[in-house]
């Protein structure tokens, strides 16, 4: 799998996250040690989603 194809990709759902996140946490110092995983469990999970909608197409 060629992953620099998807460098635009990651760039645009990584800005739009870190939006998010700025807009929904109001106070991000006391979290810091913190939000890299949660930030991790959250790509994770855009990842499932993104294998089960790639493979739907062939079930």
């Amino acid at each position: 799998m060629e992953k620099n194809c998807y460098q635009e990709i990651i760039a645009e759902v990584s800005k739009k996250l870190a939006q998010k996140i700025t807009a929904e946490e109001k106070d991000l110092a006391p979290i810091a040690m913190l939000i890299d995983k949660d930030i991790a469990e959250i790509v994770q999970d855009i990842g499932l989603q993104t294998t089960k909608k790639s493979f739907r197409k062939y079930t």
